[in-house]
């Protein structure tokens, strides 16, 4: 689909900007800011970015052909459509997505994915996906999460512009995916094979405890199947369970 991207100098967020549109205007629409003030992350809602450095944008889809029940499928078409990107430049084998959509690079946070959508009875409206891409910043807080940035991975500078444009494009082709069967199995496949920590034994947090868990797999509503010890199978929601090793 044609997009009309709009650059801002200065904005507090571009996912609540382009919420702050009409349903039918957000379609089709990119938004990118040099200097995101107040731009929001998942996990630590706050979003960390030098202005002018970074890439922080926001894309509005129409998403009502997808079941409401089926929406975490955005969760994973959106990060592997930046991967397809990213898997060019950078060491793909060192590339992941850390459930439920960030992209990690050797263990270390690269991108935050934060996705707003309307509801329509049993079916989406339009989704305003946030992108916070570290590009060329070379300092971070220390936040747990490590962030790392392309330019730290390259040792140069990536103009910004050139590699928005071939992400917008890249994430929508991931989400017209969406539109068949066979496109939503390959997301799902494609989704398990890039999982963080996926197939492997490692340590994570859950009320407050430290304990064991082997991921098998994402339930419908995109929940995580997991396994301890002795077997037992354990099913997380967001905020759930907190990522130990290596970090996270």
């Amino acid at each position: 689909m044609p997009f009309t991207y709009l650059y801002l100098d200065q904005v507090d967020s571009t996912n609540a900007f382009l919420l702050g549109k009409e349903e039918r205007e957000r379609i089709g629409k990119v938004v990118w800011a040099g200097d995101q003030t107040a731009g929001k992350g998942m996990a630590t809602n706050v979003w960390e970015s030098e202005p002018g450095s970074n890439l922080t944008f926001s894309i509005g889809f129409d998403l009502s052909f997808l079941k409401a029940a089926d929406q975490f499928l955005l969760s994973e078409a959106v990060p592997l459509g930046l991967l397809d990107v990213l898997d060019t430049t950078l060491p793909a084998e060192s590339l992941s997505v850390k459930w439920p959509n960030d992209l990690f690079y050797g263990g270390r946070k690269l991108c935050g994915i934060l996705i707003n959508s309307t509801i329509r009875g049993t079916m989406m409206g339009t989704s305003v996906i946030g992108i916070g891409l570290n590009v060329n910043q070379m300092e971070f807080q220390p936040w747990p999460t490590r962030p790392v940035s392309m330019k730290m991975i390259l040792g140069r500078e990536v103009a910004l512009e050139p590699l928005l444009h071939l992400l917008v494009e890249a994430v929508s082709r991931r989400t017209e995916m969406l539109r068949t069967d066979g496109g939503v199995a390959g997301i799902k496949k494609d989704y398990l094979s890039r999982l963080f920590q996926y197939h492997a034994w490692a340590d994570y947090e859950v009320n407050g405890q430290k304990v064991q868990r082997f991921i098998t797999g994402i339930d419908p509503f995109g929940r995580l199947e997991t396994l301890d010890e002795s077997g037992a199978s354990f099913l997380y929601d967001l905020k759930e369970i907190k990522y130990l090793t290596p970090n996270c």
